[in-house]
């Protein structure tokens, strides 16, 4: 198999990205991130407390959610 690659064409239009912090990136977090979450539910589950399931809302056990039986491992 070979590959051919070809610079771009002089009328391409390449856009630049924004600069005035509007652009919205993909992997920056906004807000509680998935490690934030899961690692909350650890914690409250440890210290005996009531948690809240990351993947359906319901409520979690050591052993797993009640609802939609995910686990924490």
């Amino acid at each position: 198999m070979a590959v051919v690659t070809h610079p771009p064409a002089h009328d391409v239009h390449v856009e630049e990205p924004q600069t005035d912090g509007t652009t919205q990136r993909l992997f920056e977090p906004r807000g509680e991130t998935l490690e934030d979450v899961v690692l909350g539910a650890w914690e409250d589950l440890e210290a005996g407390r009531h948690a809240e399931c990351p993947v359906c809302g319901g409520s979690m056990s050591l052993l797993d959610c009640s609802s939609c039986g995910s686990e924490l491992s």
